[in-house]
């Protein structure tokens, strides 16, 4: 099982290093479109639409890395004062949902995309780019983080079945304070 986490870990932070380069070279063009319009009177044209594709690609490939270091946000004010079995009761509880809302995010997200493909459909922009083309990266990002959501959870019933609750909180309980002091990149299970 620490193997299967270690390649969600890996998916999630391949993704997230690649969603950051993806938003220096947005930041960086849309510099360089600012530099260029001030100074120069030119502009490269549909920086401001490639970003805001760039945005959305980036929102969908990096929400794996957010759920696998607990970078969501959560409302814990009673959590820590229930027993750790009823803790990760309500952290299966809380990551089976999370897991049928992913799912029917991709679904719809898939809808889409196929509507796209099928209509031809193109941005009502001078670079007119092909819909699907942003929208199937978007989709593809979608479809890892519902697949990160589902890893997650089967490694989550895996260590509550075989009783080790302090990993399956590990995996997905409600970070604490101490949590947050940690600078290392360890995985959930150390």
């Amino acid at each position: 099982m620490k193997t299967f986490l270690r390649l969600i870990e890996l998916f999630s932070r391949v993704s997230a290093w690649a969603c950051g380069m993806l938003l220096l070279a947005s930041t960086v063009m849309i510099g360089v479109e600012v530099i260029l319009r001030r100074f120069f009177g030119l502009t490269i044209g549909g920086a401001d639409e490639i970003s805001s594709y760039v945005l959305a690609i980036i929102c969908s490939w990096s929400l794996g890395y957010a759920l696998y270091h607990k970078s969501h946000i959560r409302i814990d004010v009673l959590y820590y004062y229930l027993p750790a079995v009823v803790r990760t009761l309500l952290d299966t509880l809380a990551l089976a949902l999370f897991l049928v809302y992913t799912s029917m995010i991709t679904f719809y997200a898939w809808d889409l995309l196929h509507t796209s493909i099928i209509r031809g459909s193109t941005a009502n922009t001078p670079l007119q780019t092909p819909m699907w083309i942003p929208q199937s990266i978007w989709f593809v990002g979608l479809v890892g983080f519902t697949l990160v959501t589902a890893g997650m959870l089967v490694a989550l019933i895996y260590y509550q079945l075989k009783g080790d609750l302090l990993s399956a909180g590990n995996i997905a309980g409600s970070p604490n304070v101490s949590d947050d002091d940690k600078t290392d990149n360890s995985t959930p299970e150390s």
